[in-house]
């Protein structure tokens, strides 16, 4: 049974975790702005885990305005060297396509729900999630439900 850790990697805001094993799944996201303690996060959730599969939403893109992609980009580089059996990335242009398509009513995915309003939005089989754990729980769906 594959054990799988899903991360919406942030090197200065909130990065976002799904992790599945079997029928148990858990969110849980982590929030700052050291790149440093985002990795330090995902190695404790590696060492509690225990993941054999690593996925990651990676991006080539670089931007100058706004987010320090430079942080971003260190964060991206430690995850390819921990100890995981497989680690696989998924574009993030993926990601945001499918969640565009979900918004947008064009694809429909049993469990997942949006809800406008406020103190509404995302749910996975009734537990609210936010857009950062939703953004890893779509990494697992696009690059790992079939692992």
């Amino acid at each position: 049974m594959n054990r799988i850790l899903s991360i919406d990697p942030s090197g200065t805001g909130t990065t976002g975790i799904y992790f599945r094993n079997g029928k148990q799944e858990r969110f849980n996201h982590y929030q700052g702005k050291e790149w440093q303690k985002h990795y330090d996060f995902i190695v404790s959730l590696v060492k509690v885990y225990q993941p054999n599969i690593l996925l990651y939403e990676h991006t080539n893109f670089i931007n100058t305005k706004g987010k320090d992609m430079t942080s971003l980009l260190k964060l991206l580089g430690t995850l390819e060297v921990l100890p995981v059996e497989k680690v696989k990335s998924v574009p993030v242009n993926q990601v945001k396509s499918l969640k565009d398509k979900l918004l947008k009513g064009i694809r429909k995915i049993d469990g997942l729900e949006f809800a406008k309003g406020r103190g509404k939005g995302w749910s996975w089989k009734s537990q609210r999630i936010s857009v950062h754990e939703l953004d890893a729980w779509l990494v697992y769906w696009l690059g790992g439900k079939d692992e």
